[in-house]
């Protein structure tokens, strides 16, 4: 799952977080998916950028999912229990529960499911 933020100020966090570019770019050194979130917007743009950087510099080994949204927000805004990242709610950085969402469909895909 790509870390991604809309509400963070720090410029390392904005768009795809410095976390994801260490882990998928220095850490994880086999092959791997990433399923991006197709977000839109200049957020949506930065953390595809991000995520074509990453595929890009990784001499093949990652390979981009882009991860449709429809439905998933409905579905967040339904949890029972309280979504918080960060001390921030959906609402104030939907997009970083939305990328862990669409990570989620995109593993619920290869599970069949």
């Amino acid at each position: 799952s790509l870390r991604v933020s809309q509400a963070d100020a720090r410029e390392r966090h904005r768009g795809l977080s410095h976390h994801s570019r260490t882990a998928y770019g220095r850490v994880a050194l086999v092959a791997a998916d990433v399923p991006v979130p197709m977000l839109g917007g200049e957020v949506g743009d930065l953390v595809r950028t991000g995520a074509d950087e990453l595929v890009r510099d990784s001499a093949g080994r990652l390979t981009a999912y882009e991860i449709d949204l429809t439905g998933l927000d409905a579905a967040l805004s339904a949890s029972p229990v309280p979504l918080s990242t960060m001390g921030r709610g959906l609402h104030q950085d939907r997009a970083s529960f939305v990328a862990a969402a669409a990570a989620g469909r995109h593993a619920a895909r290869l599970l069949g499911s």
